[in-house]
């Protein structure tokens, strides 16, 4: 009987990537760099602001006010290891919105700060332990509840639709729970063997795709299928797409977080971070953001764990349409995303779009109680002037400020580019003696990544088709985080009694047989 062994970050790493494509990794990593910008005055009206996502090595927050020179009081601190730190002689300084800085580190205690322990392991909840079957951990994602809503108002649609037809034929029929879990398993397979980007004339083609496809349903009855899906009741959306825009897919996505949230205990650091679903057809809350790989899309807030990537929480961003109850949009966001780990001490990785110093210190307390590491616009007023760019400053140094349990760094990494990050972990300003990298830039390196890679996990293996419906984009993005979020779980408990673990495709390949089996027999 194999031993059993716990399952570490680095080894959940190396299977999740195992199954990754080099070339769709770099594309869709191009979207660490991006402008937040906005089609249908989404985002502009908030915060003018620019999302910083890069390598915090190359992290380029561009100071491009002119560079006095540095004044003949900064001087090094101490030799050797520590030349790399800068120090200013005052005690106190203040930034532009009076905030109060102290220039050096009051007595610490050697035992590590109660805020930063964490007291539960990272792994499935009770109920997914030792659970190997692909459809059995799906199905905790997509539930039999939510599957009967689709078919449900699935159904209400066929019947409008069927009017539209002088004769009726088998494909105008409704449908039945099995025929969309076999709907579901066409997609999951397209995804497995990448075929997502293929017409369905190509799909359901025998000679280019086999009989793979087409002995699940024929190509007219899949194309009427993904045309009359649907995920909520017409009759009412109107009066509630008043209060939320988000309304035709909204109690299908809150079914899932909830099952997101209840099936795993995510690890001491999580990142919040943002997600583009491609999307260029009408919708009222479409962005655009240009250095993505999309472009144009739905934009999702997430949270994720920094070590296996598993989706904790996700929320749409609508725009205008968000009702922050007068709150900034960015600590709105990770407010609502972390309120399923209030009171954990764990700690949030963020980028500069959600970071401000009045979130880092609310997060401190009741009922939050987490830390925060993130990096800072070079124009926020809680910045002193001592801390910005100088033009004689030495590439390579650092200089550090305290209040209270808060830290704040200033790290210039090329002469035009300074990077301003921000820690509630009450830790001292310390640097690598020999990178002369401060060990807040490497833990933010470390921990930020969450959301990326999961995005790039999406992207490699996608089950997203081109629709003009965006509620339809939305589905084909709930598939994708069910399927990896399974498939986490699913290493998990395999490296846990010692097992090998099959791969993203396989396990994918296993799931779409399971999906359609019984439907597949039906029809024989």
């Amino acid at each position: 009987m194999a031993s059993k062994r716990w399952l570490t970050e680095d080894n959940i790493k190396q299977l999740l990537m195992d199954e990754e494509d080099p070339s769709a990794l770099e594309e869709s990593s191009n979207s660490e760099t991006e402008d937040n910008l906005e089609v249908d005055d989404a985002e502009s009206d908030a915060q003018d602001e620019v999302s910083d996502h890069e390598n915090i090595s190359s992290l380029d927050l561009n100071d491009n006010v002119p560079e006095p020179e540095i004044p003949s009081t900064l001087s090094e601190e101490g030799s050797g290891n520590n030349s790399a730190i800068l120090t200013l002689p005052q005690q106190n300084i203040r930034s532009q919105s009076r905030h109060v800085w102290t220039t050096s580190k009051g007595r610490t205690s050697s035992r590590a700060a109660a805020i930063n322990i964490v007291r539960v392991a990272r792994g499935p909840t009770r109920g997914l332990r030792g659970i190997e079957d692909p459809l059995l951990l799906f199905e905790h994602f997509i539930t039999n509840q939510m599957q009967e809503d689709i078919v449900k108002w699935t159904n209400a649609e066929i019947t409008i639709k069927r009017q539209n037809y002088e004769q009726n034929t088998s494909t105008q029929n409704e449908t039945t729970k099995e025929e969309i879990r076999a709907l579901i398993g066409i997609l999951v397979l397209s995804a497995a063997l990448k075929d997502n980007h293929l017409s369905l004339d190509e799909l359901f083609n025998t000679e280019y795709s086999g009989s793979r496809y087409v002995s699940c349903m024929s190509k007219e009855r899949c194309d009427f299928l993904l045309r009359c899906l649907r995920f909520d009741d017409k009759t009412f959306r109107l009066q509630r797409q008043k209060d939320d825009p988000f309304t035709p897919i909204r109690d299908l996505w809150e079914m899932l977080m909830v099952q997101c949230r209840q099936n795993y205990v995510p690890g001491t650091n999580v990142t919040i971070d943002e997600q583009l679903l491609a999307f260029r057809g009408r919708c009222k809350f479409r962005m655009y953001i240009p250095n993505k790989p999309a472009k144009y899309g739905v934009k999702l807030e997430m949270l994720c764990d920094s070590g296996t990537r598993y989706m904790i929480d996700s929320t749409p961003y609508l725009g205008k349409g968000t009702n922050t109850r007068g709150v900034p949009l960015g600590e709105y966001f990770v407010k609502e995303l972390t309120h399923s780990i209030h009171g954990t001490n764990r700690n949030v990785t963020m980028d500069n779009w959600f970071t401000s110093v009045p979130l880092a210190k609310q997060l401190l307390q009741q009922p939050y109680k987490m830390t925060l590491v993130g990096t800072l616009r070079a124009n926020k007023k809680e910045i002193p002037e001592e801390m910005k760019n100088y033009r004689s400053r030495a590439v390579n140094t650092s200089m550090f400020c305290y209040d209270g349990p808060l830290t704040l760094l200033s790290y210039k990494v090329k002469p035009s580019k300074m990077v301003y990050l921000l820690s509630s972990c009450d830790e001292d300003g310390t640097v690598d003696p020999h990178t002369k990298k401060p060990h807040m830039v490497q833990f933010y390196n470390s921990t930020k990544g969450g959301v990326d890679t999961f995005d790039q996990m999406c992207s490699v293996m996608s089950c997203s088709r081109k629709t003009s419906r965006w509620p339809l984009c939305v589905f084909y993005g709930m598939l994708n985080i069910s399927c990896i979020n399974s498939y986490i779980i699913y290493c998990h408990n395999t490296c846990v009694i010692g097992q090998k673990v099959m791969t993203r495709r396989d396990f994918m390949k296993k799931l779409h047989m399971q999906l359609v089996e019984s439907w597949l027999k039906t029809r024989l």
